[in-house]
């Protein structure tokens, strides 16, 4: 709701600063216009680098950008036409500044971004890996800052026809125009020659990369594919990568990731195409991991042959993804334990059982010691809506304020909301949905709060009870011994919801809300008649051991098996 206040007043401003320079122009006014000039580009300029995000949601939404870009530019020509309606000659010369402008304007914009494109790495980025003639990738910003030299230099027909009017001659405006045109001029032939003397050829990056991925050998390779917010399923197996003392790398679909895996001590690259991701397995690689069935993308990876393929997911839960029969396509999956292997006990899975693995679950490190709140704590940690409609199990846009509500209702305990990292990054109403949640949990004041994503392991260790969604969350929940509840799926009833989510027969289903709220939470802080329920998953949730040595055992056998079969699969050049 603040957000959407803060563009009604952005846009509102810009709208009075643009009609001013409409009457200014057609009166004329130069005075008037010059000020309005000002007081338009001034508020775009503090705008774009104090909240980048809110400039373009108003224009977009209120003005559209192109009025916005070439609305001051021919408002400049109007006021010149009006002001010299007898000196064709000037008018001409403005129209043509004004025009110079735009295109500098446009083409500034265009040699920024290919700047920024190119210190970002170019076709293709890395982190964490050092490329031999290559500068390394600068971060880029979601929404570069508007350009201020050519929003400046836009000011300075304006400036010169205030001028004018004061002295009632126009020598300052027509010096104005010619300064303009030739800056522009100037400005465009820099342009081009840094260009030509910073532009690279693509393939010359993409070989260069290549090169660099040889000379670290990596025999292991982690490939993710996800939106925006999923970058936490890499980075809850790094620590697991870092730990086998192995050469590793990090193949990531989408830019959007790089930026939070900088620094993570395993080498990282982007790889848009599927050609690059082909390009990138160089012939050390022996395994590849894949934290999700992006089935789409990960097939990219997959028909590249000579490598390993196992399915590792990310999180122990009853959804489709972890059931799915494409999982056939890998040649082993790793689980938790005796429940990841039961899911694919089944037919038509087409997963035999010999290629399940049972590693235990992959967790991240243990949060720190805080001093222990004053009342019971209770967490709300909803799953995202997933990557299609037909295996969103998320409460948080169906029935997550009528939840939160009623756990704020509760005077007895404090409430964290803990949203899951990708939430909103498929639809856009989801996100809303959180943030208005966030905003009513901080309007509750007290000891209640909204955690990220990442302390979710944390507030588990403190919580009394938990409502969560059939996703990993709700493994989580059983590891702590968290008595827990999760919304029923809408048209499922209980009988079809622990046939289709066994794992929810341990927690109480909520339906009538907000009485099945309070009942839960009341057994939770009292007898909790479902511990033992929760006791018994948790033994079929984990396999027994540890991880750690798990993982790596599994690591082994099966770089070994590829080793044995690589002569056939994969000859050597």
């Amino acid at each position: 709701m603040m957000r959407r206040m803060r563009r009604l007043v952005v846009t509102a401003a810009l709208g009075l600063a643009y009609l001013l320079l409409l009457i200014a122009a057609v009166v004329p006014l130069p005075i008037l216009f010059f000020i309005a000039a000002v007081g338009a580009v001034a508020l775009e300029q503090v705008l774009s680098r104090r909240a980048p995000y809110l400039l373009p949601e108003a224009l977009s939404t209120g003005l559209d950008i192109r009025f916005r870009v070439l609305s001051l530019d021919v408002l400049t020509a109007v006021l010149a036409a009006n002001l010299l309606p007898d000196r064709g000659a000037a008018v001409a010369l403005a129209i043509v500044a004004v025009l110079l402008l735009a295109a500098g304007r446009d083409a500034a914009g265009i040699f920024a971004r290919r700047l920024q494109w190119r210190r970002a790495g170019g076709p293709v980025s890395w982190r964490n890996l050092d490329v031999p003639g290559l500068p390394a990738p600068r971060p880029t910003r979601p929404v570069p800052p508007l350009d201020l030299p050519f929003s400046l230099l836009g000011l300075l027909i304006p400036l010169g026809y205030a001028i004018g009017s004061v002295t009632d001659r126009y020598t300052a405006a027509i010096i104005a125009q010619w300064v303009s045109i030739a800056v522009v001029v100037v400005f465009l032939a820099a342009r081009f020659v840094q260009y030509l003397v910073l532009n690279r050829p693509d393939e010359a990056v993409r070989e260069a990369v290549r090169a660099a991925i040889e000379q670290h050998a990596p025999e292991v390779v982690l490939h993710h594919a996800g939106r925006a917010g999923t970058v936490e399923q890499v980075l809850l197996w790094v620590p697991a990568l870092r730990a086998l003392e192995r050469p590793c790398l990090v193949v990531v679909r989408e830019a959007s990731h790089l930026d939070a895996l900088t620094g993570c001590g395993v080498p990282v690259v982007w790889s848009p195409r599927s050609q690059d991701v082909e390009l990138f397995m160089v012939a050390s690689v022996d395994l590849a991991l894949y934290p999700s069935n992006s089935t789409n993308i990960n097939n990219h990876l997959l028909r590249v042959p000579g490598i390993y393929d196992v399915l590792v997911g990310h999180g122990d839960s009853d959804e489709p993804e972890s059931r799915s029969p494409l999982a056939r396509m890998y040649d082993e999956v790793w689980v938790a334990g005796p429940a990841g292997r039961a899911r694919y006990a089944y037919p038509v899975s087409g997963v035999p059982d010999a290629k399940v693995k049972e590693i235990g679950p992959i967790r991240p490190p243990a949060p720190p010691e805080r001093p222990a709140p004053t009342k019971p704590t209770v967490v709300y940690a909803p799953t995202w809506e997933n990557v299609v409609d037909a295996v969103d199990l998320s409460s948080l846009a169906r029935q997550g304020h009528r939840i939160l509500e009623a756990l704020l209702a509760r005077q007895d305990v404090r409430t964290i909301f803990v949203p899951a990292a990708p939430t909103g990054a498929r639809v856009p109403a989801v996100h809303v949905a959180m943030l208005e949640l966030r905003a009513r949990v901080a309007a509750a004041g007290a000891e209640h709060a909204t955690w990220p994503a990442a302390r979710l392991q944390e507030a588990l260790s403190i919580a009394s009870f938990a409502v969560v969604d059939v996703a990993p969350e709700l493994a989580e929940a059983v590891r702590h011994d968290v008595p827990f509840a999760l919304a029923a799926v809408p048209g499922m009833d209980d009988a079809a919801m622990a046939a289709e989510f066994p794992t929810t027969a341990a927690g109480a289903l909520l339906r009538d809300l907000p009485a099945d709220v309070f009942a839960a939470l009341d057994d939770a802080l009292g007898e909790d008649v479902r511990a033992g329920a929760r006791l018994e998953l948790g033994r079929r949730l984990d396999a027994t051991g540890d991880f750690a040595a798990r993982f790596r055992s599994a690591v082994d056998e099966a770089i070994a098996v590829q080793r044995r079969r690589r002569a056939f699969a994969r000859p050597s050049a």
